[in-house]
């Protein structure tokens, strides 16, 4: 089975992808950001400003999976730096 998916954020728009439960949200953020691909066969490109950014597109963008822990007690800005500083000690090593 074939899909054809695209579409646009303007700077200033805020999106946000809905859905049911197994419904692909997060095998398009995995496409997108060059995660886990699998089996599936991707082409096709994702642009900042223009600029086609392939593999580096986790330079400019990101998000936190699903399955990640979350702490009640955390400020969504904490736990972002909490994550942010954990990637820099792994990519260090």
């Amino acid at each position: 089975m074939t899909y054809i998916v695209s579409g646009i954020a303007k700077p200033g728009q805020l999106v946000a992808i809905m859905g049911a439960s197994g419904a692909g949200k997060t095998t398009l953020l995995n496409i997108l950001t060059h995660r886990r691909p699998g089996t599936l066969k991707v082409t096709g490109e994702v642009r900042v400003n223009g600029t086609n950014m392939g593999r580096h597109i986790n330079r400019v963008a990101g998000y936190v999976q699903q399955e990640e822990l979350f702490v009640p007690s955390m400020t969504t800005r904490e736990h972002l730096f909490f994550h942010v500083i954990i990637l820099i000690y792994f990519i260090s090593f």
